[in-house]
């Protein structure tokens, strides 16, 4: 069983100890990782967004065999996971593009970066 304070998903072994998060700890989660989860009511939804954010984290530890432009561009060691905004430029992970004052590609102001999910 996890504790109740704040979980990070790094501490997640199982889907099965993702389901036994609160709304509220699921909601932190989506929060801390730059997720939007507005219009989502029940549990289920906040559930499925979460797991599909900790497979991606998952796979992300992978990105050893990604192909280079697939990689951030500023750390070289996740995979591109969010758009920056309002430029709508791709360049990074969204633990760099949190970092980013302007867009690396146009020096665009950064108003807020969305983390991205692949089908």
């Amino acid at each position: 069983m996890l504790a109740d304070g704040p979980i990070t998903l790094s501490q997640i072994q199982t889907e099965s100890q993702l389901f036994q998060l609160s709304v509220r700890q699921l909601r932190e989660i989506l929060t801390t990782n730059r997720v939007d989860y507005r219009g989502l009511i029940e549990k289920s939804e906040l559930f499925e967004k979460v797991v599909r954010l900790w497979n991606e984290i998952r796979s992300a530890k992978g990105a050893d065999n990604l192909p280079d432009e697939e990689l951030c561009k500023i750390c070289m060691n996740a995979p591109v996971n969010c758009v920056i905004l309002e430029c709508g430029h791709m360049v990074s992970c969204v633990e760099c593009g949190r970092q980013l004052a302007e867009c690396p590609i146009c020096r665009q102001f950064v108003v807020r970066v969305v983390r991205t999910f692949k089908a």
